[in-house]
This record gives C-alpha cells, sequence and structure tokens, in this order.
C-alpha cells in the first residue's frame, strides 16, 4: 500500500468515526439486544426470535434489518444505533439497529415473564 493510499484509508476512517458518533449521539445509555440477552440467559437471536414472534420487532423488506413495529415507535423503548460495514462490492453500508432505553428493558423483561398484556406500555 502506497502512502498515498494509507492516507485515504485513514481520512477515511476519520469521516466514518465521525458519522458514528453523530449518528448514535444519545444512544449511551441503551443496551444492545446482545447486551440484555445475556443478562437475561438466552442467547441474541432467542431474544430476537421472540421480539420477532410477538410483534415488537419486524424485519426490514431488502436489508433485513430489525426495526421496531409501528404500534411501538414513539414509546421510549428503544433508540437507533449504526454501525458500518463495506460490502462484497466494497461499498460501504450502514446497518440501523434498535438499542433498549431502561423503559424498553423492563417491558421486554414483563413480556418475558409473562407479567401483564403484551404489547402495553
Amino acid at each position: 500500500m502506497t502512502t498515498k493510499e494509507k492516507m485515504m484509508m485513514e481520512q477515511t476512517n476519520e469521516i466514518v468515526c465521525d458519522m458514528i458518533k453523530q449518528r448514535n449521539a444519545g444512544t449511551q445509555d441503551c443496551r444492545s439486544t446482545s447486551e440484555l440477552a445475556r443478562e437475561i440467559g438466552i442467547h441474541t437471536s432467542d431474544l430476537n426470535h421472540f421480539l420477532l414472534d410477538v410483534g415488537v420487532l419486524y424485519r426490514e423488506r431488502g436489508t433485513g434489518e430489525l426495526r421496531l413495529t409501528t404500534k411501538f415507535q414513539g414509546r421510549g423503548l428503544s433508540k437507533n444505533r449504526s454501525c458500518f460495514r463495506y460490502g462484497r462490492s466494497g461499498k460501504l453500508i450502514e446497518i440501523v439497529y434498535p438499542v433498549w432505553t431502561e423503559k424498553g428493558e423492563d417491558f421486554i423483561m414483563k413480556m418475558i415473564k409473562g407479567e401483564g398484556n403484551k404489547g402495553k406500555v
């Protein structure tokens, strides 16, 4: 790799890091589904499947990304966090996924335990 290529890579890295900081601002106090699943003692995929089955999440067509269903948006249960990766073609791809607020964590825990009515916040 030439010096010019290294400099371009460093600049690109800085730009991506800045984009991540901007997009993820305000989500520092949220927990990922992986963190929540680990605390519960189950696999992340099992928790995601549960949340899909009960209608809290759905998969975005085309990308397969998990999103909060309309029914649960605007209730303070989650925020969106972004990460970036390079696709097969070398194009930079942004992946957006939900992270859970304290209210969202409590809601999920109650659903798992079967407390209250499903879907009520």
